[in-house]
């Protein structure tokens, strides 16, 4: 080794491993502090001509909000099934469907901050004539 300062080739790789690490921790903080979370997109309105006047369509909202997990038609999936009367079912008394879509239960996630009443209603609605 000379004096005049030259590194060993592994001292040139830790020097490098170094520096990409320096540059990575500085991205990941900028990103993190300049990318803002989306918020969740609300499910879509009814057209006056499809639910009468304005209408919250249910099949709308459980197609953006519940068929992820209950399936497009209702069979099921992650979450269980909803279809062939499954949910009336479960739930004879509706207001037991809402309360459940609306505060969560289970694996079942609330909706009640993500979903107006009247979404919930027509959702829990909907399932119920799956």
């Amino acid at each position: 080794m000379s004096a005049s300062g030259s590194r060993t080739p592994l001292g040139l790789v830790v020097a490098v491993v170094e520096v990409l690490a320096v540059v990575a921790t500085a991205a990941t903080l900028v990103l993190l502090f300049t990318n803002e979370p989306e918020a969740p997109a609300a499910a879509p309105a009814a057209d006056a001509g499809a639910g009468g006047g304005g209408a919250v369509d249910g099949a709308a909202v459980y197609a953006a909000q519940c068929a992820t997990c209950h399936a497009a038609d209702g069979s099921g999936g992650i979450g269980p099934a909803l279809a062939g009367g499954a949910v009336v079912a479960a739930f004879p008394d509706e207001a037991d469907q809402v309360q459940v879509v609306a505060e969560g239960r289970g694996g079942m996630p609330s909706f009640g901050d993500r979903l107006s009443p009247e979404e919930i209603d027509a959702v829990v609605e909907y399932t119920r004539s799956l």
